[in-house]
C-alpha cells in the first residue's frame, strides 16, 4: 500500500472513487452524487491542484496501483480560526476496509498538517448513524466536542452529527 497526496493527475481515480463514496455511503457526506457528478473535470483537478499555501488538499491510498482510499482537508482562512483545520471525504472502497487503510490515511494527513507547524487543531464532523466510524475517529485521537441535530438533510429526513477534534502539539 502507498499513501500519498493527490496532485491533478489523479483527478479521474479520484473521482471514481468520490462517486462511488456518494452512492454508498450518501449520509456520510455533505454533498450528493448528482451534484458531484456534474462537476467538470477541470474542477476536480483544481482541487486537487493544492494550491501555493496548500491549505487544502486530498491523501489517498493505493493497492497495486489503483486508488481504493481518499481523506481531505481544509485549512479555515480567518485569522483567529488559521490555527485549525479539518477532516473531509474520508472514505474507504468496501473491498479494502478493516485492512488498515484507513488508519494510515488519517495517521499520513495528520502528520502532514502537524508538520506544517501552523496548525494545531484539526476538526471532523461525523454523523451519529455511523457508529464505527465514532470509534475509528476516537481511536485515532479525536475526541467529541458537540453534537449537531439535523445537521444535514438527505431527502426528506435529517442526519446528526457528532463534531470532533484533536489538538495536534500535545
Amino acid at each position: 500500500m502507498e499513501v500519498r497526496r493527490l496532485g491533478p493527475e489523479d483527478a479521474e481515480a479520484f473521482v471514481k472513487v468520490r462517486l462511488e463514496g456518494l452512492q454508498t455511503d450518501p449520509d456520510a457526506f455533505g454533498a450528493t452524487y448528482e451534484e458531484d457528478a456534474a462537476r467538470p473535470m477541470a474542477e476536480w483537478k483544481e482541487r486537487l491542484s493544492q494550491g501555493p499555501q496548500g491549505d487544502s488538499g486530498y491523501f489517498g491510498a493505493f493497492v497495486a496501483g489503483e486508488l481504493v482510499g481518499i481523506i481531505g482537508y481544509f485549512r479555515h482562512r480567518g485569522i483567529k480560526a488559521r490555527h485549525k483545520a479539518a477532516v473531509v471525504s474520508m472514505y474507504v472502497r468496501e473491498a479494502h476496509r478493516g485492512t488498515g487503510i484507513a488508519q494510515a490515511l488519517m495517521h499520513e494527513e495528520l502528520a502532514y498538517l502537524k508538520a506544517r507547524g501552523d496548525i494545531s487543531q484539526v476538526q471532523l464532523a461525523v454523523v451519529t448513524s455511523n457508529p464505527g466510524a465514532v470509534r475509528f475517529y476516537e481511536k485515532m485521537g479525536f475526541v467529541p466536542y458537540g453534537y449537531e441535530k439535523q445537521a444535514l438533510k438527505v431527502g426528506e429526513r435529517y442526519v446528526d452529527e457528532t463534531l470532533m477534534y484533536v489538538l495536534l502539539h500535545e
